[in-house]
């Protein structure tokens, strides 16, 4: 039975079918991530390794790096949090720049080099998202800074559940606040966006960020008073104050991302955020309905270096987007297989077998064909979702699949149904 949430949904499947899941829109350009962690070579240039009591590791001698800076401290996209390489005394190996994965107290140059795997460290060269760039990015390498030699970055794999990245808002008194309409300048243009923030924000305290994007036809308000869902998906509730919410609104009500413009609104609204409130930069996420889905997979396509997750509901592709990148992003997908907008499963499918290769999953096998990619899916019987976890993965890059019997709906069995919780779910594992 479908709730009143749906109205606008079946009253606008046939007008929206040619637009809202067309391919219409500019290529968005793909952006590299911030540094690229070290995954190979034994580096053992960085210093040398407990020799006469000298704890030199990470490259420069004695010093550990760059003053233990954590590389650019700041900077979107650099390749590290807030600096905690270490000190820059010399006492203990520090690892250089940050991508030593975390707490960098190894002794005597235990840790290779300046490499993330010494005993001082929590992850293994941006293996968590401790201090090592954003989501997986890495960061310098330690020691690579000054004479390492351990090949090339490899782009590291983030794990779950590693300490946060501070954004540089952290520590600040925000000058924004929870509203409607809120406008930012993007190229001489004025954007507006609505801002959620937990009534018990605290600046010491990285939260996540998640981008909610609304439907052809939809707005930001529909987002925020929950047009078709409870407000932002129904994830506002669920996040109990644990997330910070923001639903930029498209131009006409739509997202075209003409020449890519959707997607540099969004990347300097995101930067905005960051500067104005501490958000855990290596968990930020988009989600959205029909085109605001297509949006999202936008989002994940082009700006891999700082999105860590998407949830697409029942959209689509955007111009452009699936050529090209190869940044993995987490990926969660529902689609409902009688959809009359965004057909099943020429839209859904497509999107979901492009980022299942591109986070080297295996089962289902993303290589298939795509008839054959889609046969090994789940078939649901009902409303409730068949759903499928892929295997083989990279670690700390899930995709995951729920599909359904039914027509075009972010959520079909009502507002306070399955989907919102296994979104939910999904999002909240980092």
């Amino acid at each position: 039975m479908k709730s009143d949430s749906h109205v606008y949904v079946m009253a606008a499947a046939v007008m929206l079918l040619g637009s809202a899941c067309s391919s219409g829109g500019i290529t968005a350009a793909t952006t590299s991530s911030g540094g690229t962690t070290n995954t190979a070579g034994t580096v053992t240039s960085g210093g040398t390794t407990s020799v006469g009591g000298t704890v030199a590791t990470g490259g420069v001698t004695s010093t550990g790096g760059r003053s233990g800076t954590g590389g650019a401290s700041t900077t979107i996209g650099s390749g590290g949090g807030p600096g905690t390489g270490g000190s820059s005394s010399g006492s203990s190996a520090t690892g250089g720049r940050v991508g030593s994965g975390g707490v960098s107290t190894a002794t005597g140059g235990a840790a290779s080099g300046g490499i993330a795997s010494g005993s001082g460290g929590k992850g293994s060269g941006g293996v968590t998202p401790t201090t090592g760039g954003r989501t997986g990015a890495g960061g310098m390498p330690g020691g690579m800074d000054a004479g390492a030699t351990g090949g090339q970055p490899a782009g590291g794999t983030t794990g779950a559940g590693g300490d946060p990245v501070k954004s540089p808002g952290c520590g600040k008194t925000p000058s924004l606040k929870t509203g409607t309409g809120l406008s930012i300048t993007v190229s001489s243009s004025s954007r507006t966006y609505n801002l959620k923030v937990p009534d018990n924000y605290d600046n010491t305290h990285p939260y996540r960020l998640i981008m909610s994007y609304h439907w052809l036809g939809g707005t930001a308000n529909d987002v925020t008073n929950g047009g078709v869902a409870k407000p932002y998906y129904g994830l506002w509730d669920l996040s109990a104050g644990s997330t910070i919410f923001v639903a930029p609104q498209g131009i006409s009500n739509g997202w075209s991302n003409t020449g890519g413009a959707d997607v540099e609104f969004s990347r300097q609204l995101i930067t905005l955020i960051e500067g104005e409130f501490c958000i855990d930069t290596s968990r930020i996420f988009c989600e959205g309905f029909s085109m605001g889905g297509s949006m999202s997979y936008a989002m994940a396509s082009a700006m891999g270096d700082v999105i860590r997750g998407v949830a697409v509901h029942s959209g689509g592709s955007m111009s452009g987007t699936t050529n090209g990148h190869n940044k993995p992003v987490a990926y969660f997908m529902t689609h409902g297989t009688k959809d009359s907008v965004c057909t099943y499963p020429a839209y859904g499918v497509p999107q979901l077998q492009d980022f299942a290769k591109v986070n080297g999953c295996t089962k289902p096998d993303p290589s298939l064909s795509a008839t054959a990619f889609e046969a090994a899916l789940p078939e649901p019987t009902s409303t409730a979702g068949a759903c499928v976890e892929f295997e083989g993965c990279k670690q700390g890059y899930p995709v995951r699949s729920c599909l359904f019997v039914g027509d075009h709906t972010p959520s079909p069995d009502g507002t306070s149904g399955w989907v919102p919780k296994e979104s939910w779910k999904f999002i909240s594992q980092f």
